[in-house]
């Protein structure tokens, strides 16, 4: 359907006008006015921790006693069957916070040190434990 003469008479008159706009001196423009343009001129913060720019974990790193994942090693390559998971649930008693996560499977994005993290192949065997 074809546009009315008067409508195409002000889309054109707008473009005319977008095209001939006189550009802008950058050195004059306000601040934001390119997107290459910094909001501020303030120095950028400055890194003393140490740590390369890296934002440390709020809780610390994980160390494998954490969540003691050096008890759960001996059961890499095993099957995760009922009786493999009990046994594991033993070993790294007090340890309660188990994820058993398998190819696919979801998970949230919070880090818990003190949780025992089991990475399952696609036939269920353990091929990883981890904190985290």
């Amino acid at each position: 359907m074809a546009a009315s003469p008067l409508l195409r008479a002000i889309l054109l008159a707008g473009m005319l006008v977008s095209c001939t706009a006189a550009p802008q001196d950058s050195s004059a423009g306000a601040a934001g006015s390119s997107p290459d343009t910094p909001v501020t001129s303030s120095p950028e913060p400055q890194d003393t921790s140490g740590s390369g720019g890296a934002s440390p974990s709020p809780v610390g790193a994980a160390l494998p006693s954490d969540c003691k994942a050096p008890k759960a090693e001996p059961f890499v390559g095993r099957r995760a069957d009922a009786s493999v998971r009990t046994d594991r649930t033993n070993a790294v008693a007090p340890i309660t916070a188990i994820r058993w996560v398998g190819p696919g499977d979801a998970t949230t994005e919070d880090y818990g040190p003190q949780r025992l993290n089991v990475m399952l192949d696609v036939g269920g065997v353990i091929r990883s434990v981890h904190c985290g």
